[in-house]
């Protein structure tokens, strides 16, 4: 994962930035307020000055990276087609370090969001983070799903003669692109943990197959209207 705090522009940055770095070096449970100074090229006082504890901290941390997120998506310009898109972001999330873009976590990364994302169990501060995060993922997932499936429209309109039957199945049939896009996101949470918590690794090529055919089914029949 490209290190977002490589420039920071000001203190709070320049904090998140040694917060960042002392995370991925020592996971969340080692992780303390003085290692965090360590990384900062400030007075360590001032990491106590503006956050009351590591945790107060972490969750800043994975709001500023998730801002970062949503604006590049909200923004648009995006190098990969649709379906490119969706078959990054599962790579991603079961093969770290497989994707070449500076919001696709590394391998030690995907496990320290993992060890975060655990916290929320009993943390309610992580709890509304991560609800944040899901809603911003799954609206990722939803608008390039949507496009995705208007890309086949696309493709298969420009085979038929205005005689034929082009365009989608029967309505009840179609499907929702949230519900896919949800069904995504399910998976590559799961896919997360599974690469965080095992050694094994065979599983993560037969899902990913998995999941490509599930998309290559689902998305001729998404109703790109919804």
């Amino acid at each position: 994962m490209h290190d977002p705090f490589a420039e920071p522009t000001d203190t709070r940055q320049a904090i998140l930035g040694a917060a960042f770095r002392a995370l991925c070096e020592h996971g969340y449970a080692d992780l303390t307020i003085s290692r965090i100074g360590e990384e900062f090229d400030k007075s360590p006082s001032l990491v106590y000055h503006h956050y009351d504890g590591k945790d107060e901290l972490l969750v800043d941390l994975l709001e500023f990276l998730l801002d970062g997120f949503e604006a590049s998506t909200s923004a648009g310009g995006f190098d990969l087609t649709a379906r490119e898109r969706l078959d990054a972001y599962l790579a991603a999330t079961t093969e770290p370090g497989s994707v070449d873009d500076e919001h696709a976590p590394d391998a030690r990364f995907l496990s320290v969001i993992v060890e975060l994302r655990a916290q929320a169990a009993s943390d309610d501060a992580y709890r509304e983070h991560f609800d944040r995060s899901d809603r911003v993922f799954e609206s990722f997932l939803e608008r390039s799903v949507r496009e995705a499936a208007a890309d086949l429209d696309a493709e298969g309109s420009a085979g038929v003669s205005n005689g034929d039957e082009g365009g989608r199945r029967d309505e009840p049939s179609s499907i929702a692109p949230v519900e896919v896009a949800s069904t995504l996101q399910t998976l590559a949470t799961g896919g997360m943990l599974r690469w965080a918590t095992t050694a094994d690794r065979d599983w993560a090529d037969d899902t990913r197959r998995g999941a490509r055919r599930y998309l290559e089914t689902m998305l001729p029949r998404v109703d790109t209207e919804a």
